[in-house]
């Protein structure tokens, strides 16, 4: 076998494994470099991550003739409707959940002092604090990797691929539980659901986003392990085995997390009410180069997806 038949497929592009080894070798050097340069801290490595991901991401969409927004982070005014519309369905289903899990006993809350103004201050805050690190794990899993494993091998594979990862990269977390592993994975689905109905990373970070606040801010838990948040007036604590409140872990931990999430993704995958805008598609996508999505929207002028991967080519 000829030394570019290893390389390249039979269309003359590089084969989707070495793309992806591309992808994560230059993510982590552009992170690395990033991170050296900034304050140590939790930031510091979002931002290096978030960086990473989209410089590797458009390097290899230069590679294929895309511009950098069919990544799904596209420069328009519709970027932040897209983020608040996500930021919504994180909120949505994280308030759904731990209402769930309080309801079975799972978790309790005591009073503290504080007040609204600084409840209101610190809610603020919280967001522009987490919003780095979400984007950053969106870039890094559902940007380029989903997207090429999508218009490789279709998007159940890229889903369970990137999930999966996605799962395994939180094993170091404290407090990890066998659930809590599971319910990271499940999240990845679910997000990865979000972006392949939606086509946008604004929409998928800012459900991201949503759901981490939700949870690390709005209920005072935490987050995959993490006590990165303090809302004042409360402090909220899980109560009873962990497989119901959590633990450590937070709601993340619990089995009720389980169905709820998985069902969250069902709902989003077979529904029509999440669509991908015209400006989403006008990116030409990699997840939408192998047949035209059918809950693509009508009335928006949005093209097929074929015809918008020939003109992002050429352009």
């Amino acid at each position: 076998m000829a030394t570019g038949d290893v390389l390249r497929a039979d269309d003359g592009r590089m084969r989707l494994g070495w793309r992806l080894l591309l992808f994560v070798t230059v993510a982590w050097a552009v992170a690395l470099g990033v991170v050296t340069v900034l304050p140590p801290g939790i930031l510091a490595v979002s931002t290096g991550m978030l960086v990473g991901g989209l410089v590797a991401g458009w390097l290899l969409l230069a590679g294929d003739g895309r511009r950098p927004g069919a990544l799904g982070f596209h420069a328009d005014r519709t970027a932040a409707a897209e983020t608040a519309r996500g930021l919504g369905l994180g909120v949505t289903l994280g308030v759904v959940v731990v209402a769930a899990i309080a309801l079975l006993g799972g978790l309790r809350w005591s009073g503290q002092g504080g007040t609204l103004a600084g409840w209101t201050v610190g809610g603020l805050e919280a967001l522009l604090f987490l919003a780095i690190p979400a984007a950053a794990e969106e870039a890094v899993l559902r940007g380029y990797p989903l997207q090429a494993i999508a218009e490789a091998w279709g998007a159940l594979t890229a889903l369970l691929i990137t999930s999966v990862t996605f799962g395994a990269l939180h094993l170091a977390n404290p407090g990890v539980t066998t659930i809590g592993l599971l319910n990271v994975t499940a999240a990845g689905i679910f997000l990865g659901v979000v972006y392949l109905k939606t086509a946008s990373l604004w929409c998928a970070s800012g459900a991201h986003l949503g759901w981490n606040w939700s949870h690390g801010y709005l209920a005072d838990v935490p987050v995959s392990g993490l006590e990165l948040l303090d809302a004042p007036l409360y402090e909220g604590a899980a109560r009873g085995p962990d497989w119901l409140g959590g633990g450590a872990f937070g709601p993340e931990g619990s089995a009720v997390a389980t169905a709820l999430v998985l069902g969250a993704a069902a709902l989003c995958w077979r529904g029509d009410w999440l669509r991908p805008g015209s400006a989403a598609l006008a990116t030409a996508p990699l997840a939408f180069a192998a047949e035209p999505p059918a809950f693509a929207p009508s009335g928006t002028g949005a093209r097929p997806p074929h015809e918008s991967n020939q003109q992002g080519a050429r352009e």
